[in-house]
């Protein structure tokens, strides 16, 4: 029995001893990683109306939410570009039934399964295609009117929304109302007066097509979106503009579809060619129950060797829908809840890995479901879900260089890659300051020792903030109905705002102790702390020692304060160096001759000088 106890005494031993290694995070500014990469969309346009029962609708806007927590993207899909509501000369029938039947509009609903949906353009003739009396922009014109007030990037979706057509008799004449409605974005055709023209940052053609947003055939859906690419690109030569398209925004279920015989995933990089791609794009979408970072990483990793095995390993990836989720599968709730937070956090870090490649991704949805921002849940407020302050955090490193960022335990993994340890963890440096952004998806608050190599000498400052992980909610009110101005600023400083002054590195290290709420996340500032006047001209004075040691003897002295003079005197030469308080003007005085004070110059051009700024 004694051997026996030893060993399992010895065993708990080490089990407490692994549990309680201490964490720490590493972030090393000699080891820049390229530039943070803009992930930071959003699908769905910003206004829309509530559908009561009974009683009059009610128009909502969140444009300035989308604005103040960072949003640099809106994916136009579900925001009324469809083909079928906006050329309206075109046939639409449903055709999974015999004999066909006429649909009246653009959605199919109620069939007991997924319909085939089929929506053609009544005539094939060009003439006809690009007859602009054929065309209602009035839908398109909105939604790019509401992208612009966010001051968000349009990303363009040519295709349809959900129970919309799936099908087309034409391909080619769909890609060529598909191209008109690019022009018409970019102002070429049939612009609308009041309606500014936008170049959109990328070009998406289709949505979805291994799941119900296609019932054609393959080769069909291979002739229209080569099609597709094809005149867009040629359109946009033609008005001189940029063109980034690709597609298609395969469903979550990319990994099972792309080897189904006959559907538009397996094989899609050949069947449209690789040239007619600017990017890959697909959808990721965790589980109501187990979505994690374990789950996020495994199917980033695995989309990027589905995409390298097709032929694509030069193509960016694009996640142009991403949750936990779909519709109303975990309920309105479910948003609400604190993990959705950590779980936005961790995704948004493993955007950033540059093995995975990922070029654009927006999170379904901004509003009003699976939302940032729930306008309907509680009447007259505005709820602010816990997964938007992970934007907000992110958001912060935008326009930054990544920098080498280790999470260590037992092992050190890199902080985008760090799911199986209890924190991932995000570096960047923007000008003079070190950001960091530390994931916490585990159920209990987790400390941690974070260190950053590379500093200079000198005093630095460090700020952390850590935001609330509940809902939070903001009135509304006006017409349409947004959040107050004010009290949405009030809400950005509501963080938990911790300042810790006077850190000095030690041999270019500084490190600082901090704990991470349980599914939560914290942004970190560091910068060099700004020095007082006196601090600055004693820097100054002390460069000036140095440099002209005669001038100033003995030496070191201290300084002084009299009237507008902030000085040194030096008793054996009989010399004052000090500088005006009120003019921040450098003078100098010997004592022994008859010139009086002279004036040197300016402060701040000494201060250059010295390296004393």
């Amino acid at each position: 029995m004694r051997p026996l106890l030893a060993c399992l005494i010895g065993s708990m031993g080490l089990h407490l001893a692994a549990s309680a290694q201490s964490l720490r995070v590493e972030v090393d500014l000699a080891q820049p990683q390229g530039a943070i990469r803009d992930v930071f969309g959003v699908n769905r346009k910003p206004g829309f109306s509530t559908k009561p029962t009974q009683g009059a609708a009610t128009t909502l806007d969140a444009a300035n939410l989308y604005a103040a927590f960072g949003l640099s993207q809106v994916r136009l899909h579900d925001a009324g570009l469809d083909l079928c509501s906006t050329y309206t000369a075109a046939t639409k029938l449903n055709t999974g039934v015999s004999p066909a039947q006429t649909v009246s509009g653009c959605e199919l609903t109620g069939t007991g399964g997924i319909p085939t949906f089929t929506w053609t353009p009544t005539s094939s003739a060009d003439a006809d295609l690009n007859n602009t009396a054929n065309y209602d922009f009035s839908g398109t014109d909105t939604a790019l009117k509401e992208v612009a007030s966010t001051g968000a990037a349009t990303y363009l979706r040519l295709g349809e929304s959900y129970n919309g057509p799936n099908n087309t008799a034409d391909p080619v004449a769909w890609a060529k109302v598909a191209t008109n409605i690019y022009q018409h974005v970019i102002g070429r055709f049939k612009p609308t007066a009041g309606v500014a023209a936008v170049d959109p940052v990328f070009v998406e053609v289709h949505n979805e097509p291994d799941g119900g947003f296609w019932r054609g055939t393959q080769s069909d859906f291979y002739t229209l979106f080569r099609e597709t690419v094809t005149r867009v690109r040629a359109a946009a030569q033609t008005a001189g503009k940029s063109l980034r398209i690709g597609g298609p925004g395969f469903t979550r279920s990319i990994l099972t579809t792309s080897t189904v015989a006959g559907n538009p995933a397996n094989g899609f990089i050949a069947g449209v060619g690789l040239s007619n791609l600017d990017f890959y794009s697909a959808h990721l979408y965790g589980s109501c129950d187990r979505a994690s970072p374990t789950e996020s990483a495994t199917f980033l990793r695995n989309l990027r060797s589905l995409v390298n095995n097709q032929g694509g390993s030069s193509l960016p990836i694009h996640l142009t829908e991403w949750n936990i989720g779909l519709g109303n599968q975990c309920g309105n709730a479910f948003f609400g809840e604190a993990r959705t937070q950590s779980y936005a956090s961790a995704v948004l870090t493993q955007f950033q890995d540059p093995a995975q490649n990922v070029q654009a991704a927006h999170f379904y949805a901004g509003v009003p479901i699976m939302a940032l921002f729930d306008f309907s849940t509680t009447a007259g407020k505005a709820r602010i879900n816990p997964s938007a302050w992970a934007f907000w955090a992110h958001t912060q490193l935008r326009g930054a260089t990544q920098l080498s960022t280790q999470v260590c335990q037992s092992n050190c993994l890199a902080g985008y890659a760090a799911e199986t340890l209890p924190l991932l963890a995000l570096g960047a440096q923007l000008s003079d300051r070190t950001l960091l952004v530390l994931t916490n998806d585990g159920s209990s608050a987790q400390s941690t020792t974070v260190r950053v190599k590379g500093l200079g000498s000198g005093r630095y400052q460090a700020v952390l903030r850590t935001p609330s992980n509940a809902v939070q909610e903001l009135s509304v009110a006006g017409n349409p109905a947004k959040v107050d101005a004010t009290a949405l600023q009030s809400l950005l400083a509501s963080p938990v705002q911790e300042t810790r002054s006077d850190l000095s590195p030690s041999s270019g290290v500084l490190e600082l102790s901090t704990s991470v709420p349980a599914r939560g996340l914290q942004l970190v500032e560091l910068k060099p702390q700004a020095r007082t006047l006196s601090e600055q001209a004693d820097c100054l004075f002390s460069w000036g020692e140095r440099q002209y040691a005669s001038l100033f003897q003995p030496q070191p002295q201290g300084s002084k304060t009299a009237g507008d003079y902030y000085y040194r005197h030096y008793p054996t030469t009989n010399t004052y160096v000090g500088i005006t308080l009120s003019g921040q003007r450098l003078v100098f005085w010997d004592a022994n001759g008859s010139v009086g004070i002279q004036d040197l110059g300016t402060l701040s051009t000494w201060l250059g000088t010295a390296g004393c700024q």
